[in-house]
């Protein structure tokens, strides 16, 4: 196997270098359980650095040196485990309620030495409190989803939705919200859509 073709060769240069190691680790493990449990589509070890792990890491330029994340409908993982290996004084919570991606999530929270708890509730049932970041991929049902987050948010917490831009347009239409966007590094189309509180 070429070193191109490895995980780590793939993320070199594209992630922080003391963040490699733990992230090549993980994609190993997730092409893995992926061909038995389907926990994320992609064609090929680099379709999944690049459309799934390096787009989950846009996130990190809005994430502070220390915080609070909670990633909603974790499924694979993904955006909350690769974050949370790049932003390591950050604590987890992964939100997932199917059972096997559940299993997937503690195991790799426990291989990954990751400072994050794995609950198997809806989101809707969870108990947290001061989040500085909640994370949400391919989940839906934004509104229900920012009114849970609104009490439960910090200060300057924030919600952060990878999505589409007739989704941003919808949310943007949403009172009480203010919403910024960007484009996704690399990618012809997807946002990564931050939500915050009004303040005024």
């Amino acid at each position: 196997m070429t070193r191109e073709t490895t995980y780590e060769g793939l993320l070199r240069g594209k992630a922080p270098e003391q963040s490699v190691e733990r992230l090549a680790l993980y994609a190993a493990h997730l092409e893995r359980w992926s061909k038995r449990h389907n926990l994320v589509r992609f064609a090929g070890r680099r379709e999944l650095v690049n459309r799934h792990l390096l787009e989950a890491l846009a996130a990190v330029a809005i994430m502070p040196p220390r915080g609070k994340l909670v990633d909603i409908g974790s499924g694979g993982g993904l955006p909350g485990i690769p974050l949370l290996c790049v932003r390591e004084a950050w604590s987890g919570v992964l939100v997932e309620p199917r059972q096997k991606r559940w299993a997937f999530l503690k195991m790799m929270v426990r291989e990954l030495g990751l400072k994050a708890e794995v609950e198997r509730v809806r989101f809707q049932d969870l108990a947290v409190e001061n989040i500085d970041l909640i994370t949400v991929r391919a989940v839906g049902g934004y509104p229900g989803l920012l009114a849970w987050a609104r009490p439960r948010l910090a200060p300057m917490g924030k919600v952060a939705i990878w999505g589409t831009e007739a989704e941003e347009e919808r949310l943007g239409r949403l009172e009480g919200w203010r919403v910024l966007s960007s484009g996704l590094i690399g990618l012809d189309r997807g946002r990564l859509i931050q939500v915050q509180v009004c303040s005024t």
